[in-house]
């Protein structure tokens, strides 16, 4: 019986630990959000998730295909989760507000973003430019562990 209780009490003092590990849920919504044509983001359903991607003024143009870029300083991709819930204006803002906080941050290490763009043609005129956006090899380092897409639809704008 002592072997017993010593096998039981030694188990679970040396049982493993997974710490406090969080699984991003990289869930978002359909719709492509803007600030401008440079920022685009998706938000989470529950709004306290959002992945951005900026991107300068040249990527987003009217030759009609499928371009690729490299992620890069002025193109980037970024992954937040914030402690409350935020709105469609909040990147907007010349100042992000103080509220709701960051609560986890994580910049692309990896990608490549790629660019198909279609043309809206209404009564045979073209009136618009309609952008198919995904992401080949996408890559967070978050500490020791790896999150890693290889292919992630950011969505239509």
């Amino acid at each position: 019986m002592k072997k017993l209780i010593t096998f039981f009490i030694a188990f679970s003092l040396l049982s493993c630990n997974d710490g406090d590990f969080d699984v991003p849920s990289f869930e978002f919504s359909d719709d492509v959000n803007s600030c401008g044509e440079t920022l685009l983001y998706r938000l989470s359903p529950d709004k306290t998730e959002v992945i951005l991607l900026t991107l300068t003024n040249s990527e987003l143009g009217t030759k009609v295909g499928e371009k690729s870029y490299a992620i890069s300083s002025s193109l980037n991709i970024i992954y937040r989760i914030f402690d409350d819930v935020i709105d469609t204006n909040y990147f907007c803002q010349e100042i992000p507000p103080a509220s709701p906080a960051v609560l986890k941050e994580l910049q692309a290490e990896n990608a490549t973003i790629i660019i198909n763009t279609t043309e809206i043609i209404e009564n045979e005129i073209v009136t618009g430019y309609k952008y198919n956006i995904s992401i080949s090899e996408l890559l967070f380092l978050d500490n020791n562990e790896r999150i890693y897409f290889e292919t992630f639809n950011f969505g239509e704008y």
